[in-house]
């Protein structure tokens, strides 16, 4: 009988926090509107240095792009340049190297151990291919558009849909949504130095969703740099306490290459290049007025500056300016870094707050 009471008592308990608790994003029910588009291009011809359209699609009805695959000479020269314009802008807010997109900064090479590799976004597939899932949303057009410094052949696969809600992980992301690329290329930073990976324009609310590093240097010392975040004018928010800790490995990437969902180490070559991505799809970092990422070459510890050694609360608290002051004077000697050349693609989404 007690033990009827106690259930009685603690079902409509449990029920109420259920409805209550944050859930994944409901799923959505298919429609007589909703549908999908498909284009592939056989042996298609490419000339050098020549602007060349993949796809086009014009309408009055809002999608994203589900999948993108590319093959042929596409795939095997590094400097190929993939242009997508979006709502029938004359710039396009998303152009990019295709192998930097796909995680892939290290000269290319066939015989790489690593082929094949797949995760749910992003693939290298046999001597010559790469496909993506990234979710490109579009009000009503989206053109395609490839550039390379040799002519040749190409095979090319794109797909999508419209009139779709666009839900990523738990959340679903409002209409009008773009998604926005912000490039740091081939920089050259000096020890302990700053890099900003992106800054949005004031006034936007988003999602960052993924971040690409390429970096090359004398040894691997850069990689003591903590990611940090400058979200909606508060203190800024650490990502990570290393670079390696950022992309969900440790120690320098000890135990080389990986391929995950959540992030992967796409090379490691001494004396110090690394190409690393990790995507923020089940862990989102969310912005309602403004975004400043940013990354140094090394690291101090404590100090001003430097990456926290002790707990560093995330809200504007006098506990939190207490924390900061005290760090002021507990920083430690830096830990020693050589001038590095670093790339950063930062996939960010972007919409109206």
């Amino acid at each position: 009988m007690a033990a009827m009471q106690l259930v009685a008592v603690l079902l409509p308990l449990l029920i109420q926090a259920v409805r209550a608790s944050p859930a994944a994003a409901a799923p959505t029910l298919i429609n007589p509107s909703m549908s999908s588009f498909s284009s592939a291009i056989k042996s298609g011809h490419i000339e050098a240095n020549v602007e060349t359209e993949l796809y086009a699609l014009y309408g009055e009805e809002a999608g994203f792009v589900t999948e993108q695959w590319f093959t042929g000479l596409l795939a095997h020269n590094q400097e190929t340049r993939i242009r997508i314009y979006i709502d029938n802008e004359t710039a396009a807010s998303l152009d990019f190297n295709l192998f930097l997109a796909h995680g892939v900064g290290c000269p290319l090479a066939d015989d790489d151990p690593q082929l094949p590799w797949q995760t749910r976004r992003i693939a290298r597939e046999a001597d010559g291919s790469v496909y993506n899932t990234y979710r490109i949303p579009f009000q009503t057009s989206i053109r395609v558009t490839a550039t390379i410094p040799a002519p040749g052949n190409f095979w090319y696969i794109i797909r999508g849909l419209r009139n779709v809600p666009l839900t990523l992980g738990m959340l679903q992301l409002p209409p009008h949504t773009r998604l926005r690329l912000y490039k740091v290329e081939n920089a050259a930073i000096d020890p302990l130095g700053f890099v900003t990976a992106a800054e949005t324009p004031g006034n936007t609310a988003g999602w960052l969703y993924q971040v690409t590093l390429h970096a090359n240097s004398s040894d691997f010392t850069y990689l003591e740099a903590c990611f940090r975040a400058d979200i909606d004018g508060q203190p800024t928010q650490f990502l990570s306490s290393g670079t390696e800790d950022f992309f969900l490995s440790a120690y320098y990437f000890n135990k080389g290459a990986f391929h995950g969902d959540h992030s992967g180490l796409t090379c490691k070559k001494g004396p110090g290049e690394i190409s690393a991505y990790k995507f923020f799809e089940d862990d989102p970092v969310l912005f309602s007025k403004s975004l400043t990422l940013k990354w140094r070459c090394g690291e101090t510890i404590g100090g001003a500056d430097g990456c926290p050694n002790v707990s560093h609360p995330s809200s504007g608290s006098d506990m939190y300016s207490e924390m900061a002051s005290s760090r002021q004077h507990k920083s430690e000697p830096s830990l020693g870094a050589k001038l590095t050349t670093a790339s950063l693609y930062t996939w960010v989404y972007e919409y109206a707050p």
